[in-house]
C-alpha cells in the first residue's frame, strides 16, 4: 500500500472514484536473469510528485508500491481508465524494455489528441540486460556460440527492433501538438510543472 504521504492512487482508490491528476507509465516488467524485476526509474518521479502534492496512477504494480501484484481483472480496466481520464500522461522509456505496448498506448494518445510527456530515461539506445545495445552484441561471438546462429539472429532482430522502435517514435511524434519529448528527470519535471498550469 501507498505510504501516508504517497500521493499514488490505486486501482482501488480509482473503483471508489479518486481521478489521479497524472498518469506515470512506460517501462516496467524489466527481463532480469532473475525474471522480470522492478523499475526503480519512476521511483524519484514518484517522491516529487508527492512532494508537489500532485495525485498519480502508476500501473507498475508491484508489492513495494502497492503490497500486491498486477491483476488483470482489477488494474487493467483501472489503467485504461486513468490513461483516459487524467490531466496529463507521462510514458517512461527506458534502455532495458523494448517499450512496444508503451510507444502504441502514445500513438493513441497522439490519435486522440491528448497531452502526454515521452520521457526518454536513458532509453533512447535499446539495451537489454545480458543482450546490450546493437553494437555490443554484433560484437559478442561467446553468446553467438553458445545459443547457436538462428537464436542469435532472433536476439539481433530483438534488439533492432527496440532500436527503430525508438527511432520511428521519435519521427511520428515530432509534429505532434499533444506531445512532448523530454530526455532528463529535470527536464520532465519543468514541463509537468508548465503543462499543469495550462
Amino acid at each position: 500500500m501507498p505510504n501516508p504521504k504517497s500521493h499514488l492512487i490505486t486501482s482501488e482508490m480509482m473503483q471508489k472514484g479518486e481521478i489521479p491528476l497524472l498518469f506515470t507509465g512506460g517501462a516496467c516488467n524489466i527481463q532480469h536473469i532473475n525474471g522480470p524485476i522492478r523499475n526503480p526509474g519512476r521511483d524519484p518521479l514518484a517522491r516529487w510528485l508527492d512532494e508537489k502534492g500532485w495525485s498519480y496512477y502508476d500501473p507498475q504494480i508491484h508489492p513495494s508500491t502497492h503490497g500486491r501484484d498486477y491483476v488483470w481483472g482489477i488494474d487493467g480496466p483501472q489503467e485504461k481508465r486513468a490513461r483516459s481520464e487524467v490531466k496529463l500522461r507521462i510514458y517512461e522509456i527506458t534502455a532495458t524494455t523494448i517499450a512496444a505496448v508503451t510507444m502504441l498506448e502514445i500513438m493513441d494518445d497522439a490519435r486522440r489528441n491528448l497531452r502526454s510527456i515521452v520521457w526518454f530515461n536513458d532509453g533512447k539506445n535499446f539495451a537489454p540486460i545480458g543482450l546490450g545495445d546493437r553494437d555490443t552484441l554484433l560484437s559478442n561471438d561467446t553468446l553467438r556460440r553458445q545459443v547457436g546462429e538462428t537464436a542469435y539472429s532472433h536476439l539481433l532482430a530483438y534488439v533492432n527492433a527496440g532500436r527503430q522502435l525508438r527511432n520511428e517514435l521519435l519521427l511520428m511524434v515530432v509534429d505532434c501538438p499533444s506531445i512532448v519529448v523530454v530526455n532528463s528527470l529535470d527536464e520532465l519535471k519543468t514541463v509537468i510543472t508548465y503543462l499543469l498550469q495550462e
